[in-house]
This record gives C-alpha cells, sequence and structure tokens, in this order.
C-alpha cells in the first residue's frame, strides 16, 4: 500500500497535461517492428546455417527469439553472474500479465516511463496475487482504498492523483489508480525511490537504493516508515518473486516460517488455460505457470499464520478478521471455520451434497463443526476422502493441504516428513490465535489424531 505523509516527506507534486485520454497501451507499433525484424532474424538463422549446422546454435536462444516473437515470457529474466549472485533487472514482458490489465500497466508505463512490469508486481501484491475484474469491488481499509491500495487519509492520493481519461481522479478506478501510483514513482524519486525501465531489480534481502524493492519497501510500509517487519518482507519478496519469475509465481519465502504469496490466479492465469498441464498442476508454457489447488490452500494458510492474528479481546472467539472473514460473522470456536475459509480462498471449497446439507448452516463454503467436517469427508462425495488414523497410524501418510482431525479440532497440514513420521500444522483458534505447530503422523500438536480429511481437486 502506498503510505506516508507526503507533506512529511517533502515531495514535490508534478501532474503532466493531458489532452486526451490515455486509454489505449502505448507502442504497438514499434513493438511490432520488433518482432517483424526478430522474425526475420530467426528465419534467416534458420536458412543460413542450415540444418547441418542447427546443433551448434543453443536452444535456449532459438527459444528466447521464438517467445519474443509470439509474445511469449522469455526463458529467464534473470542471470547469475560469477559467485552466484543473481542479477536481473526490469526487462519482464508483460506475457504473463491478461487483459485488461496489460493495456493498461503498458499505457500507465508509456506515459510515465515507467516499468509497467513494475507496476503489474505491486498490483499483485496488493491483491493477494489475484487477476480480479475490473469493477472488482476493491477493499478498503482505515488507510488505504482500490487497486492500488492507496492512503488516502495521510495524502499520498491526493499529492499524485492522476486521471488516465481526463475525467475526476477515482482511487477506486483501475485506470487512475495505476496512472497515479506510475505518477508517484516518477516524481518521488527522493521519496520512494525512482522506477525506470533501467531500474535494476535488486538484491531482496539487501533493498538498496535505487533498485525496485527499495521502490517497494517504500511503496508498503512509507519512504520514512519502520521497514522492519514480516508485513514489508513478505511483501518485498513477492515483487522480486514476481518480476524475477516474469509472473509465473509468487513469493518464495527467504524468511523462516513467514508467508509467502499464492502463486499469481485469476482470469485464466495459473488455471491450465490457454496452455499445456504440466507435470502435477497449473500451465506450462513458454516461461511457465503453477500454484493453484492444495498447494493455494498451504500457502494461504501460512500467509493467515504469518499476519500474527489474534483473538480480541483474548479469549473471547472474536476480533477482526476472525469475525467478520473466518466465521462470518460472529463469534465462536472457530478452528473448523478457518480451515472452511482457507479452502474456499484457495478455490477448492467444501461444498454440500445430499445427505450433507446439515453441516453448512451458515454459508455454502463452511464446515463450523469439526465433527460435520469429518462426517463430510467421510461422505465422498465430491471426491474427497478421509484416512483414519489407527494404532499403526494412517491408512496413507498425509501430505500437505490435508485437513488434521480430532476428535475436538481440525488444522491443515503444511509439511511432511515422511522419513521421520514428523509434520507441521497451521490451525486457527489454538491458544486463542493462529498458530504454526509440529506433531507425529498420529500424534498432532494438539494430542492424538482421529484422522486426515484429504481433498482430491
Amino acid at each position: 500500500m502506498a503510505q506516508g505523509s507526503i507533506a512529511a516527506g517533502g515531495a514535490v507534486v508534478a501532474r503532466r497535461t493531458k489532452t486526451k485520454p490515455a486509454r489505449t497501451p502505448g507502442g504497438k507499433g514499434s513493438s511490432r517492428v520488433k518482432k517483424w525484424l526478430l522474425g526475420i532474424a530467426l528465419l534467416t538463422v534458420f536458412g543460413v546455417v542450415g540444418a547441418a549446422s542447427l546443433a551448434f546454435i543453443p536452444v535456449a536462444t532459438v527459444m528466447a527469439l521464438w517467445c519474443e516473437i509470439t509474445d511469449r515470457a522469455p526463458l529467464a529474466e534473470c542471470t547469475m553472474t560469477p559467485g552466484g549472485q543473481e542479477a536481473c533487472t526490469g526487462g519482464a514482458t508483460l506475457a504473463n500479465v491478461p487483459q485488461p490489465w496489460a493495456e493498461i500497466f503498458t499505457a500507465a508505463g508509456d506515459e510515465f516511463s515507467v516499468d509497467p512490469a513494475y507496476l503489474a508486481a505491486i498490483y499483485l501484491t496488493e491483491n493477494g496475487n489475484a487477476w480480479k475484474d475490473l469493477d472488482t469491488d476493491w477493499p478498503s481499509s482505515g488507510c488505504c482504498h482500490g487497486p492500488m491500495q492507496f492512503n488516502v487519509g495521510a495524502g499520498t492520493w491526493d499529492a499524485y492523483k492522476y486521471s488516465a481519461d481526463g475525467g475526476p481522479p477515482d482511487y477506486m478506478d483501475p485506470w487512475d489508480a495505476i496512472f497515479t501510483a506510475a505518477n508517484l514513482f516518477t516524481h518521488a524519486d527522493g521519496v520512494y525511490g525512482s522506477v525506470t525501465a533501467e531500474t535494476p531489480l535488486g538484491d531482496v534481502a539487501r533493498w538498496e537504493p535505487g533498485t525496485f524493492v527499495y521502490s517497494a519497501a517504500s511503496y508498503n510500509a512509507g519512504p520514512a516508515g519502520n521497514w522492519n517487519n514480516n508485513e514489508t518482507r513478505r511483501y518485498v519478496e513477492n515483487v522480486h518473486a514476481l518480476v524475477s519469475s516474469n509472473f509465473t509465481q509468487g513469493g518464495t519465502g527467504d524468511y523462516g516460517e513467514y508467508a509467502t504469496y499464492p502463486a499469481p490466479h485469476g482470469m485464466g492465469i495459473g488455471e491450465g488455460e490457454g496452455g499445456e498441464q504440466g507435470e502435477g498442476s497449473g500451465w506450462a508454457g513458454c516461461g511457465g505457470i503453477s500454484g493453484g489447488g492444495l498447494d493455494g490452500v498451504v500457502q494461504i494458510a501460512e500467509q493467515e499464520y504469518a499476519k500474527g492474528i489474534v483473538e480480541q479481546p483474548f479469549g473471547s472467539n472474536c476480533g477482526p478478521t476472525i469475525s467478520d472473514t473466518y466465521i462470518a460473522t460472529g463469534c465462536e470456536e472457530w478452528c473448523a471455520d478457518f480451515v472452511s475459509w482457507v479452502f474456499q480462498a484457495a478455490d477448492i471449497p467444501f461444498q454440500p451434497e445430499p445427505g450433507t446439507q446439515m453441516y453448512f448452516w451458515r454459508h455454502p463454503w463452511q464446515i463450523p463443526a469439526v465433527i460435520g467436517m469429518k462426517a463430510w469427508f467421510e461422505s465422498g462425495g465430491h471426491g474427497q476422502e478421509f484416512i483414519p488414523v489407527g494404532s499403526g497410524g494412517p491408512t496413507k501418510p498425509p501430505r500437505p493441504g490435508d485437513v488434521m482431525i480430532y476428535s475436538g479440532h481440525v488444522s491443515i497440514v503444511v509439511e511432511v516428513d515422511e522419513a521421520s513420521r514428523t509434520l507441521v500444522t497451521v490451525g486457527g483458534n489454538e491458544s486463542n490465535r493462529i498458530t504454526r505447530a509440529s506433531g507425529t503422523f498420529t500424534m498432532g500438536p494438539s494430542g492424538p489424531v482421529v484422522g486426515y480429511g484429504r481433498m482430491n481437486p
């Protein structure tokens, strides 16, 4: 989110004058010429060198040219320098960015000479790595609003607001919000750090001035804010991962138990549409996309744990997020509510079927009671299954994304070590908070395990 007081930061507001709406992507002509030239070059290589010599042309070179010509992602946006240091620059394409978002980022980038891929990474990180419809009812908090989460109260929006079509600027409008973010990065060099096509991505662990990651930290925590916090670290990690992978993955996690963002999803991206199914799940092509399904369950559970959500008042079974999101709405013992919400957020919700409707008494995705969740998994109506645990352990080894079920509690398995028969779970309503804990296949963190619920998406 764009935080911080602009007045306190001493930034100078500079608004560009527009004479016509900016709702068309720029640079199309030069891009088409480039692709034609690249196509001719590739054909020339094949024609001159001949089939006998093609073996001497690196496959990566040919594929990189092909991906560029066909508007697909290049094979890599990063190179390894001597010593193993990753050197990435802001040269990512928008091949994995769906329309109409690619059009907006391109137009804003052309208008303000800002790398459109960076704007896309900021948008995704602000929105949980989800490509949403333009008419989404964008969330608001006490300070921040809209698709780019501008801090309206602190003056960030008022200082840099910009209309993409000449009308009154609206922070809930994706065009205006993204153009405003580009305006901010262009005219707040000394405060947020300038972002251009030549700006290096930077080291995710160092956040040096003059890099993408430095500006991302400023945007999230404010240029004068406290950057030494879990949220900003996860935020910067996600921006880095998105740009360096050309928008094919979320944060990879270099911060111990801190949460990672799920892989980008929505509007067919990362959901197996428009590409081949690779091994496991996800889209495979130039650049590749993976994630979703049970991987998404694990990532979302970890992300919620890292937020440090605690009951308020302590021991009340209530609190922000707990009452209005997981329980939706009210106050109650919420471990099953939390599990239900995570699976729904990962797009594989629990669903009632004949004979199990009684377990869903509040919402169509939510099973509020542990006994009902166990019975629903046992019913197997949507491909789910229940794996019992006996004296010899579970009949099948657990896997990440399974639901660990006790006689009166449930949690989500996020890590499994079959060799040692140990695992790690994330669960709600554990010690009045979301907790990450370890246990064994038969004795989880909270005691004897009855069984595991397994989704088979």
